[in-house]
């Protein structure tokens, strides 16, 4: 039998799940990690923690399951969203990662009303603006932190950083992308590279975008020792957290319904729409 391992990342931990084919769950691992609030405002992980976790919480789930790692055939991540993590050229973090409850940015969500206008940015993300998508905590970065941001390769998100490190590859899923915002065209599905000249943000330091089923690498011989798993397992792009509860709950027609519990929670309904509604 073939097995896939899944590995995802909330606010306040990270887990790990090896299933059959049947979609059965053979072995789980679960880790928490630290949420560091040093200031107002401020919610981080230590970014190097998620990997450590991952490969703890992968071992345990291989070893609950029984599993041969030789038999694993698939990996996809996925993890709670908005989060930011900045790298360098080796990949190191350069900061804490920005975690979905950071709201630090509140001035540059002030700046980017006045220089862009909440309509056309509405227009372009379908989403009101807010004070912790990726371009927004970028802005914060560039005005507090201008030798950290001069530093930045890429811009990953949690399971984006992970994969890294299991792949050697820099990118993200297409359900990742909103949470990047302000310049992310929803519709077009790409970034504006017009926004992103007006407020100052380089598009090289963004990901490549992939479909979540797509195939982005494969587990390195490093990754593959840390981890305790075997090199050249195929890595796919993987999705939000929220996108793959939702799938994995069985709601995937228009009209149904579900709730995500943890450190945070969310609800949401499935509809065929792809307007947004400035007064919801």
């Amino acid at each position: 039998m073939k097995y896939l391992l899944g590995i995802d990342f909330g606010t306040g931990g990270g887990k790990a799940a090896i299933v059959d084919e049947n979609a059965e769950v053979l072995g789980y691992g679960f880790e928490e990690y630290e949420i560091i609030t040093e200031n107002p405002g401020w919610s981080e992980h230590n970014a190097e923690e998620y990997w450590n976790v991952a490969c703890r919480v992968v071992k345990k789930a291989v070893a609950e399951s029984g599993v041969n790692p030789e038999d694993i055939k698939g990996i996809a991540l996925s993890s709670a969203l908005p989060s930011m993590v900045m790298v360098d050229k080796q990949g190191n973090p350069l900061a804490n990662a920005y975690n979905l409850m950071d709201r630090r940015a509140k001035k540059e969500v002030q700046y980017l009303r006045d220089l862009i206008g909440d309509d056309t940015l509405s227009a372009i993300t379908q989403n009101r603006l807010d004070d912790h998508p990726a371009l927004v905590n970028l802005l914060w970065e560039k005005e507090n932190r201008p030798e950290v941001f001069s530093k930045i390769h890429k811009v990953l998100t949690t399971d984006g950083f992970v994969r890294m490190k299991l792949t050697g590859t820099f990118n993200a899923h297409y359900s990742a992308a909103p949470f990047y915002g302000v310049a992310y065209d929803l519709k077009e599905r790409k970034f504006r590279p017009d926004i992103l000249e007006k407020i100052g943000i380089p598009e090289s330091i963004l990901p490549e975008l992939f479909r979540c089923e797509d195939i982005v690498g494969e587990l390195t011989p490093e990754g593959a020792a840390a981890a305790g798993l075997v090199p050249g397992i195929p890595v796919a792009a993987g999705q939000v957290d929220c996108n793959a509860g939702w799938m994995g709950a069985g709601a995937i027609e228009p009209g149904d319904t579900q709730m995500n519990l943890g450190t945070c929670g969310n609800f949401g309904v499935i509809h065929n729409g792809s307007s947004f509604d400035p007064s919801m």
